[in-house]
């Protein structure tokens, strides 16, 4: 008999009671598994150092801290980690906020377990998932406007990695600077490249020099 490969599931949830019944209804699930569920962002960011995550899903609203915060930490800690924004609130500045942080998908906490669950999945398969009754075209459209400061979207490790793609650094030199793989590196490299909507380096430099950080 095949083993099944089961994707590995995170869930941050201040809620006892809705995080243990979500962790249930995943673990009954053949292919999914959770490997912790955390009420705090201390603790998920502990998960995400010490054991694999291939998808975490993140309460928006938790004391100390929020959904956007947390998933720059976790980023940083692993640029290729999938996030799905979970909430009760289903505001389209909210949505979008989660978005433009890297997040995958959102749902909210109103959805059947089966919605969640396909909302998983669709995250878990590439794709971006938002709830059923959300305003879509709104929200993509506030999704992708630029800040009046987009090099705010970065978390610190992106930044970092930005500074040193500008002033000329090559993928394997950012590596070795910051102890990381260069594949990595890339990793960091195409998310800076989606929240800047930038589609190559002159395109970066380009908005550093016009957010002054090309001194930097």
């Amino acid at each position: 008999m095949v083993a099944v490969l089961k994707s590995q599931i995170l869930v941050v949830d201040d809620h006892p009671l809705f995080r243990a019944g979500l962790a249930l209804a995943i673990h009954r699930e053949p292919d999914l598994e959770v490997v912790a569920e955390v009420g705090s962002a201390a603790e998920a960011v502990d998960i995400i150092r010490t054991q694999p995550v291939d998808l975490a899903i993140l309460d928006v609203l938790m004391p100390r801290t929020n959904g956007v915060s947390l998933a720059n930490d976790l980023f940083d800690l692993k640029p290729s980690l999938k996030i799905l924004a979970l909430s009760v609130l289903d505001e389209p500045a909210m949505i979008s906020a989660m978005l433009r942080a890297g997040a995958s998908g959102y749902a909210t906490k109103t959805q059947s377990p089966d919605e969640i669950l396909g909302a998983v999945r669709s995250v878990l398969s590439g794709h971006a998932y938002l709830p059923p009754q959300a305003p879509r075209e709104t929200i993509l459209a506030m999704s992708k406007a630029s800040p009046d400061r987009p090099l705010e979207r970065l978390t610190r490790r992106e930044r970092e990695i930005f500074n040193l793609l500008i002033h000329g650094n090559t993928n394997e030199q950012i590596g070795t600077q910051l102890f990381i793989s260069r594949r990595t590196v890339e990793t960091h490299r195409l998310r800076i490249m989606r929240k800047l909507a930038a589609t190559s380096l002159i395109a970066m430099i380009r908005v550093a020099a016009r957010e002054g950080a090309l001194s930097e």
